[in-house]
């Protein structure tokens, strides 16, 4: 392996499933979680990646859940509460969201664009996903 690249390991056995290109608007099927807030899923074996969409003023109430999330914003600003602390969050900010920490989202204004990823894959997106065909 090349000087300096020791992170970058060569495959130790067999990949289980191949590798797979996406493009978010074409290929993710999109779920609507609540008014003005909607979800394009990539699932995984072990991790699901959700794009979340957030209309000027939409949010998601306080919640709690099993799996362990990664709460990035790429676009606009939300207001989040994580287990009784509230921040407000710009485009590259993120949020480590271990299992069962109450936490809610809310739009500051205009539109949003975040992604999460939760591991193991959200149980909640899984039926969405299963219930919609």
């Amino acid at each position: 392996m090349k000087e300096g690249f020791e992170y970058f390991e060569k495959a130790a056995r067999e990949p289980e499933q191949p590798g797979r290109f996406v493009s978010i608007a074409d290929d993710l099927p999109a779920l609507e979680l609540g008014p003005g807030l909607s979800s394009r899923p990539l699932v995984g074996t072990n991790l699901l990646a959700s794009f979340v969409r957030y209309e000027p003023g939409a949010g998601a109430p306080r919640h709690a859940h099993e799996e362990e999330q990664l709460f990035v914003v790429l676009e606009g600003e939300v207001d989040m509460d994580l287990g009784g602390e509230s921040r407000r969050l710009r485009p590259g900010d993120a949020v480590l969201i271990p299992a069962w920490v109450p936490h809610s989202v809310r739009s500051t204004g205009g539109p949003v664009y975040q992604l999460d990823v939760l591991s193991p894959p959200r149980r909640a997106l899984l039926k969405l996903l299963e219930a919609q065909g």
